[in-house]
């Protein structure tokens, strides 16, 4: 065998070896995504069990929301707080109530309760997002508390909101709390 023959081995077994090592790369990546299939069956599972459960809790706030009720489902929905203390839908509810009642501060306020104490409802990825109402809210608020803060600089309640408004854009815009 001369020189030639030799680097033709070589080369052969190379490529070869090669093609053996990506196509043990492709078993290895369809099984990963095979998992990951898994994963994502699961958080779905996990997703609709508490949406499931948050629609059964808060049936009747839901129901007397949409009647336009807003009193007494503020009412239901504080009755509901002391049963399940801690619970992030509460926030929601509440800032949804406080909008409906011209209380924008509290609004606010509930809003960034609610996304301390569940990320999940800034991320698009899941069905509890509620992005677009907070994004709503942060565009229409900060020139009006903006401005309140120019007329009244020392107001505690002006300078809370703004503060609230601030930690929500920075969700938003995605970076850190």
């Amino acid at each position: 065998m001369d020189r030639f023959d030799k680097f033709n081995i070589t080369v052969i077994a190379l490529i070869s070896l090669i093609t053996i090592s990506m196509l043990v790369n492709q078993e290895i990546i369809k099984r990963r995504l095979g998992v990951d299939d898994a994963e994502a069956a699961e958080m779905a599972l996990y997703y609709a069990e508490k949406m499931a459960l948050n629609a059964k809790i808060y049936e009747e706030v839901i129901s007397l929301k949409e009647q336009e009720l807003y009193d007494e489902a503020m009412t239901k929905l504080q009755e509901v707080m002391k049963t399940y203390p801690g619970k992030p839908q509460s926030h929601v509810y509440l800032a949804q109530l406080s909008l409906k009642s011209g209380k924008l501060a509290d609004t606010i306020h509930n809003y960034r309760l609610a996304v301390e104490k569940d990320p999940d409802y800034m991320d698009k990825k899941t069905p509890l997002f509620i992005g677009h109402e907070v994004k709503e809210l942060v565009k229409e608020s900060l020139p009006k508390f903006g401005r309140e803060k120019k007329l009244k600089p020392k107001d505690k309640t002006v300078r809370n909101a703004l503060k609230d408004l601030y930690y929500l854009q920075r969700v938003l815009a995605g970076g850190c709390e």
